[in-house]
């Protein structure tokens, strides 16, 4: 089967347009991909964060706890240790949401960087 060229200006207008806009609709999905990514990784290092975090808790509880128990340390010390680590443990939840915006700008920055140099 034979092709036929446009001749008519008007046809290789609205063709230019098609194709213009079909451009356009995949670099907004290209886009929005690089966005969700960016999403999913933030997402991740925040409850990572959160799990360490709270990791770090418990375990620090139990040391109070466990050295109380065996007699290392005094009864009035226990409030005092256990609000120290309590304290600890919501200054590193309350940078959680910064760190995840950090990180996602990060990925999108990448990304936005990796499509420029393609």
């Amino acid at each position: 089967m034979r092709r036929e060229t446009i001749v008519d200006p008007k046809e290789a207008n609205v063709a230019k347009k098609q194709a213009a806009q079909a451009e356009t609709g995949r670099d907004v999905l290209r886009q929005l991909a690089r966005i969700q990514l960016a999403s999913i990784a933030a997402a991740s290092k925040f409850f990572a964060g959160w799990a360490q975090s709270t990791d770090h808790y418990v375990q620090a509880v139990s040391a109070e706890l466990r050295a109380r128990i065996q007699g290392e340390t005094e009864r009035t010390e226990l409030g005092a240790h256990l609000a120290t680590a309590s304290t600890e443990h919501l200054q590193e939840l309350t940078a959680l949401p910064n760190v995840a915006v950090r990180q996602f700008n990060r990925e999108l920055a990448a990304a936005n960087h990796e499509r420029r140099s393609a």
